[in-house]
């Protein structure tokens, strides 16, 4: 990303943001406001009733453009100097999340699928050594990477590593790419 696009996302998930609360503020006044109407003037509950929930959905819209654009930029490392963008990423990396993975690479790779040919036996061994760092306390992974990880898993979803839709050198070079964010825990040394 350049930095024009970035300013752009910032300015858009601000917008979105902004937007969100507006929709979702009016349409609890306008839910509100058909409750009292009930007892008040009965004639009005259902048209303030009605857009409240039509406000409501719009909302509700809003707030997963919101959440669809954050989850797209982490994706971008660039787009981490918004704040939102970063704190969204750092919690994948998080010591819970980070054990989940583990858990599930090492499930996926105890489910029995196919005979393991060399080139998946490398990327099975590849698998394993990322699940060791992830559980590793002592090891801090770049959110970027948390992000990537995650991602791996998620469109993996359903279906045994050795048995996956990408080829083994994708496979293992999407590992490797993970594994080069991880370093030393300054916070665990002190």
């Amino acid at each position: 990303m350049y930095a024009r696009a970035v300013d752009g996302a910032a300015a858009r998930l601000r917008e979105l943001r902004h937007e969100q609360c507006r929709r979702l503020g009016l349409a609890a006044v306008a839910l509100g406001l058909a409750v009292a109407a009930s007892e008040v003037r009965p004639a009005l509950a259902l048209p303030l009733l009605l857009g409240g929930l039509a406000v409501g959905a719009l909302g509700m819209r809003t707030l997963w453009l919101y959440w669809d654009l954050l989850d797209r930029l982490a994706g971008e490392r660039d787009a981490y100097v918004i704040p939102e963008v970063l704190a969204h990423a750092s919690r994948e990396a998080t010591g819970e999340r980070r054990r989940g993975y583990a858990a599930s690479i090492r499930s996926r790779l105890g489910r029995p699928g196919p005979v393991c040919e060399p080139r998946a036996a490398a990327a099975a061994e590849e698998l394993r050594a990322l699940a060791a760092e992830l559980e590793d306390g002592g090891l801090a992974l770049d959110p970027a990477c948390a992000v990537a990880c995650m991602r791996l898993l998620s469109e993996l979803d359903g279906c045994p590593f050795l048995d996956s839709p990408l080829p083994p050198e994708e496979l293992r070079a999407r590992v490797r790419q993970i594994r080069f964010g991880f370093k030393p825990d300054d916070r665990v040394a002190a």
